[in-house]
């Protein structure tokens, strides 16, 4: 590997069902891996800002069907109580702003966050486009608030997050959840879109030279 280290580069949205569908693949993979690559998270801005969404009926029963596919595939669960909401804005840019805010006050909790906004959003009917609702997750992960909220508001961090839509752009990313591989001037694209484990892995493991 010379003096490289092989990064695996997870591009996904908080509020990205196929990405929430995606974690116990992406987790095992993860975890057959750490010791061999580095992993890290851009945000890709599903729906950020004047991007965002105002669910009508149309706009329920286009999502509804995506939640259910992604129940199928991955037996993720989902509170499609969630469909209730009346005039929801699917604004993507709270949580990703979080999630990149969690990464400058604790990196090592990033992915678990990440993971902890999705649960809270798709299993829970948690909106986590209200930056009130970060909260009881931030004190689960003894994480202080006024921490995060000083972090999370400044101008700053609103910037860290779009640098990070801009890098999936130029990494080429067009859809949720991909996976790149990095390995000094090596790159390539393991998966674009839901994949599983047993197919992911030996193509993880002949960019790394071990098949």
């Amino acid at each position: 590997m010379g003096k490289y280290h092989p990064e695996m580069i997870y591009i996904g949205d908080p509020m990205c069902s196929w990405c929430w569908g995606f974690v116990p693949e992406l987790e095992k993979l993860i975890e057959n891996s750490s010791e061999k690559i580095q992993f890290r998270i851009i945000v890709g801005g599903l729906r950020p800002g004047k991007h965002a969404q105002r669910m009508d009926e149309q706009t329920k029963n286009y999502i509804r069907t995506h939640w259910q596919h992604v129940q199928e595939a991955s037996g993720q669960p989902f509170d499609f109580d969630f469909f209730k909401r009346a005039d929801f804005l699917y604004d993507t840019e709270p949580a990703a702003r979080a999630v990149v805010a969690m990464r400058k006050i604790a990196p090592a909790r990033e992915f678990e966050f990440f993971k902890l906004l999705q649960h809270a959003f798709y299993a829970q009917n948690v909106d986590i486009t209200d930056a009130q609702q970060f909260r009881p997750i931030l004190t689960r992960l003894s994480v202080s608030i006024t921490q995060f909220e000083e972090v999370f508001f400044s101008d700053d961090n609103t910037q860290l997050t779009y640098d990070d839509f801009e890098e999936a752009r130029k990494l080429g990313i067009q859809g949720f959840p991909a996976l790149v591989i990095k390995n000094g001037e090596r790159a390539g694209i393991l998966t674009s879109g839901y994949q599983s484990y047993e197919k992911m892995q030996p193509l993880l493991a002949n960019f790394l030279g071990e098949a």
